[in-house]
């Protein structure tokens, strides 16, 4: 557990049969998904396109 912060904000991830992933603290549980749209880009390219972008920032704060 992590120093300072108390035991009830804590809370767990579980993964059911069926694959799932669940965030539970407490009496809650959420349920962890993810939302890409079919026609949008893939993960690779999202990845790519973020890394130029903190190139060309880090670019244009030296210069």
């Amino acid at each position: 557990m992590s120093r300072g912060v108390p035991q009830s904000t804590m809370g767990e991830l579980v993964t059911a049969t069926t694959g799932e992933q669940y965030y539970i603290i407490g009496k809650n549980r959420i349920k962890i998904t993810e939302h890409f749209p079919v026609n949008g880009k893939r993960i690779e390219d999202l990845i790519t396109d973020l890394i130029a972008d903190k190139i060309k920032e880090k670019v244009a704060k030296t210069s």
